[in-house]
Parts: structure tokens; sequence; C-alpha cells
């Protein structure tokens, strides 16, 4: 198991919102598996309007980043749940 817990930029099309990131990876599969939630220090209003031919990112303080959905939102809350896809960046 793999754990970050920290400042990141999530990438939002052309748009890119500083969040504080709780991640956890599982890396026993072949592919593992990761995800986790992201938070705004306030409301940005960029984190609701995520598009399937934009896609979204998180790239954390060191450079690595990766690809990620959102899983769910609190509107108004700054708060996101994602899921990871590709290599754990963290």
């Amino acid at each position: 198991m793999s754990n970050y817990q920290g400042p990141a930029t999530l990438i939002v099309g052309d748009s890119e919102i500083p969040v504080v990131a709780t991640l956890s990876g599982d890396r026993s599969g072949a592919l593992g598996s990761w995800g986790g939630s992201v938070q705004t220090e306030g409301v940005a209003d960029g984190l609701y309007e995520p598009s399937a031919d934009d896609g979204m990112r998180i790239r954390l303080p060191d450079g690595r980043e990766g690809s990620v959905l959102a899983t769910r939102t609190a509107i108004g809350s700054g708060r996101m749940r994602i899921s990871g896809s590709g290599d754990i960046p963290f």
C-alpha cells in the first residue's frame, strides 16, 4: 500500500487548480489501483467542469502526474473523490 497526502495540482483542460490531495494506491495487482480525494481551499468553478475531451490529471510537487476521473463531487464544498488510471504517481 502506498499513500500520499499533501499539495498537488488538479489539471482540468487548460486550468490548473491547487488542491490538497489524500491518495492511496495498491501495487499488489498487475496494474495496481489508486485514488482518493482532492480539496480546494475554496470553491473552484473549474473543479466541477471536467469534460471527457479535456481529460483530468493530478500533478504532485515533484512533477509526477497521473490521469484521474471524478467519481463523486460535492458541489459547493471544493471536494472531489477521484479514481486514478495508469501507474501510481506517488
